[in-house]
């Protein structure tokens, strides 16, 4: 805001001082007198007025005293102001009084009449003075008879004191007329009911199932299931006939009073009210989905009529109040065949899922990675199964590639009474052959990619259930993958994130729209009525009517909440501060100042962004390792000259014989694979321990066979490396009780997301996270700029390094180049 001020004041100045220049000579040229110095500086370059300190304080009070006369609304003592009164009856006149009103005590009044029987030049009332009184009410309400015309007539008085207008005047007073005034100044009394949403013309809606209580009582009801609607035309919160609507019209007034109550009937509402009438169908039907939309506030109009109020009867009422308040669902007990005992969170948790499922209703179990999500969707269709005796149509579980056999060992711990089917592989089924081996299945997994590929065989049948694993991987409508998962027929579906899927609105509209189809309406609507709104104008209401719409549908716990779980270890989180070697340096100047000569030579476009990614890539390597950037790694990663060259790769071989001592495991992290390999051949050397290193070309077999020797097998290699893309996700590495970040992401919930391989149920330890950060590098600054603004930097640099090729040149420079300690 500051910044902004400071903006407006600085153009308005230099323009002021354009566009007077011309004239201003007039006035000054050749006189000395500090008034005339005075235009000269607010027109000329030099702002500064040369005069004695005598001249200077002369000037002064002559300023204050002709600004005085600029204060038309009133002074620091008080104020004008109006006040407009309801007539008893419609036809007769609106009356609008003039009054001083105390600045500080907005009760204290003085009427005009007053006004004018005092004979001094001093109005005093509980020890509050106004001077000229007035010569001031004067000039205030003839600066308001510019804004408003119709007051000049009372102006023709010699003491004026109100106003009488018709109805159509007082609205236009109200309306108009009365919110510029406030904003000069003046003091403004309008009647109660004026500023009541409900005192204009509206619609209610009745609600009520077509089906009774019991049928709820034995889940019979589903989005299918039709509510009849009732379409009431409402005025002040009273509900009109047709008949009653017409008189009203008829009046052709834009204030009317309806038993007993002043409201507002604005003529363009009139003309909808009217074409409401004669285009739609005031009772009938309407789905379920539908009646959630209106109960939730997701239509907040009809045919250019604001929607009052929903009413909602009998048990539909009673079924709305607990689906907005989660807490009032019924828990399920824990299904029998389901081993291991379902926390209390993870209980409700599949509970809320069950009473999604039983309406037909998309859910997203949004829960912080490690709380579960895995065993609370198992218990989900352990229910549905010992409930229904079996199972109508299998379940799809889509999922990344990397956690599809995780799944089927977790079904196989958890729920061995659901037969899997794996759907994966060259030799992979398809056709009817797929649709014959899945039909005594549960839950048939699969992977994203495979949907896309085989979106033919899968779509071809019914399923009872689609659920998607990381739901992140439909963010984008337009994708073929996307398009294919929803397109896969079931009877209910379930989205499982990690990540907060608000964070990103048009994320959060393509999971929905996957989850319920057409509830937050099309894709452009939304992105009009709520993604610009509260993403470029930070709108509230938007924001508050968007939560209210998808809370419902949306479960996310966090896992440092106590009441949460209480045997979840904190995790620490530490910087670990690196510092470049000479020949790091060398190099990563050299690059930025060859890179952004290249960059400066090239406009917008994608030749420009190449460039910045490029130069981006390149000085993360440096940071790493001169190897790497240099590509002299060869077949041979653990050759001598590895050593001494990295300031990075120092600190970790001393932190990991530290880990080591202690006879702990650790995970390491890094983006690029190259980096992985390196470190695969180089630390076995320097700390005498041997690796593992998992990658996106690691078959998944093998994958699998190094997850479950890690975690299972005491004499396992106790450091595990990962790639970022490939290990990132999906996979329980819970013995392990460090982390070390060695490069950046620069995306907070993708490290959080790495970090959760180890920090989650069934960690015993704490948790040390190390984020290794070289110093006077971009890697600082970016860093530097996530723990300032975290919250804005999840929107701002969530996807990585994208946003830094938008930065200008100079803007680029102060962000990459070196800071020499």
């Amino acid at each position: 805001r500051s910044l902004l001020t400071s903006f407006l004041n600085t153009t308005c100045d230099a323009l002021a001082r354009q566009w007077g220049k011309p004239a201003a000579p007039a006035f000054y040229r050749g006189d000395d007198a500090p008034a005339y110095r005075w235009i000269e500086a607010l027109f000329g370059e030099n702002p500064t007025v040369k005069a004695s300190p005598a001249q200077l304080q002369g000037l002064a009070s002559s300023q204050r005293a002709w600004m005085r006369n600029l204060h038309v609304a009133g002074d620091a003592a008080f104020r004008i102001a109006f006040r407009i009164e309801t007539p008893p009856a419609q036809n007769e006149a609106w009356e609008l009084h003039y009054l001083l009103q105390a600045s500080d005590d907005p009760s204290l009044l003085i009427p005009a009449e007053q006004v004018w029987k005092k004979t001094g030049s001093v109005i005093s009332k509980l020890g509050r003075k106004f001077e000229n009184p007035q010569e001031k009410l004067l000039a205030g309400l003839g600066y308001a008879a510019r804004l408003f015309p119709p007051l000049a007539q009372s102006l023709k008085s010699k003491r004026p004191s109100g106003l009488e207008l018709n109805a159509q005047g007082a609205y236009t007073f109200l309306r108009e007329t009365a919110p510029i005034l406030e904003g000069a100044g003046f003091g403004l009394l309008v009647p109660p009911w004026w500023n009541r949403p409900g005192a204009r013309l509206g619609l209610k809606v009745k609600m009520k199932s077509q089906k009774g209580k019991d049928a709820v009582a034995k889940g019979i009801m589903t989005l299918e299931n039709l509510v009849s609607y009732e379409w009431q035309l409402s005025l002040g919160g009273t509900t009109l006939t047709e008949e009653e609507f017409q008189v009203l019209a008829a009046l052709k007034s834009p204030l009317v009073q309806v038993r007993g109550q002043w409201v507002t009937l604005d003529p363009q509402q009139i003309e909808a009210a009217i074409q409401f009438w004669e285009k739609q169908q005031t009772a009938g039907e309407i789905g379920l989905l539908e009646a959630l939309q209106y109960s939730l506030g997701g239509a907040t109009e009809k045919d250019g009529l604001p929607i009052e109020e929903v009413i909602s009867e009998g048990w539909l009422a009673e079924w709305l109040e607990r689906f907005k308040v989660s807490e009032k669902m019924n828990e399920l007990p824990q299904p029998d065949g389901l081993h291991g005992e379902l926390r209390p969170y993870q209980r409700f948790g599949y509970s809320w899922l069950s009473f999604h499922r039983q309406w037909g209703l998309g859910a997203c179990l949004a829960d912080d990675m490690g709380l579960g999500k895995t065993i609370q969707t198992i218990a989900l269709l352990l229910q549905e199964k010992e409930t229904r005796g079996s199972l109508p149509a299998p379940a799809l579980l889509v999922c990344p590639t990397s956690v599809v056999t995780n799944w089927e060992r977790e079904i196989g711990r958890f729920a061995p009474g659901l037969s899997t089917y794996v759907h994966r592989g060259a030799d992979r089924l398809r056709g009817k052959a797929f649709r014959k081996a899945v039909r005594g299945a549960d839950m048939v997994l699969t992977s994203y990619p495979l949907v896309r590929l085989d979106a033919e065989t899968i779509q071809s049948m019914p399923w009872l259930a689609v659920i998607v694993d990381e739901a992140q991987n439909i963010k984008n409508p337009s994708a073929k993958q996307t398009q294919a998962v929803r397109k896969v027929q079931s009877e209910f579906r379930v989205a499982l994130t990690g990540t907060p899927v608000e964070n990103r609105l048009s994320e959060l509209w393509s999971i929905m729209h996957f989850l319920n189809p057409g509830y937050l309406g099309p894709r452009e609507k939304f992105r009009s009525d709520f993604a610009l709104p509260i993403e470029r104008y930070q709108d509230e209401q938007a924001l508050k009517q968007l939560k209210q719409m998808v809370n419902p549908f949306i479960l996310r716990r966090v896992k440092t909440d106590p009441r949460v779980i209480s045997d979840l270890p904190a995790k620490v989180e530490t910087k670990v501060y690196c510092t470049l070697t000479e020949e790091q340096a060398t190099l990563y100047e050299a690059v930025v100042q060859d890179a952004l000569k290249k960059i400066a030579e090239q406009e917008e476009g994608i030749e420009r962004r190449g460039l910045v990614l490029s130069m981006l890539m390149q000085l993360k390597q440096i940071c790493n390792h001169p190897v790497q950037y240099l590509h002299q790694a060869g077949k041979n990663a653990a050759d001598p000259e590895m050593n001494g060259r990295s300031g990075k790769l120092e600190r970790l071989a001393e932190l990991l014989e530290e880990v080591l001592a202690e006879g702990d495991r650790a995970l390491i992290f890094t983006q690029f694979a190259e980096m992985g390999a390196m470190l695969a051949a180089f630390l076995p050397k320097a700390t005498g321990a041997a690796t593992q290193f998992l990658h996106g070309g690691t078959p998944v077999k093998m994958r699998d066979q190094m997850v479950s020797r890690f975690q299972e097998d005491e004499h396992a290699p106790p450091i595990f490396i990962l790639s970022l893309k490939a290990g990132g996700t999906g996979l329980n590495l819970t013995r392990a009780n460090h982390v070390f970040h060695f490069d950046r992401w620069w995306n907070p919930a993708v490290e959080d997301q790495a970090t959760d391989r180890a920090f989650r149920i069934g960690q015993k330890r704490n948790v040390q996270v190390h984020k290794f950060v070289t110093t006077g590098t971009l890697e600082e600054m970016i860093d530097d700029m996530i723990e300032s603004k975290k919250g804005l930097a999840q929107a701002v640099v969530g996807s990585g390094e994208g946003w830094l090729t938008e930065l200008s040149t100079d803007e680029l420079r102060n962000m990459v180049m070196l800071r020499r300690q």
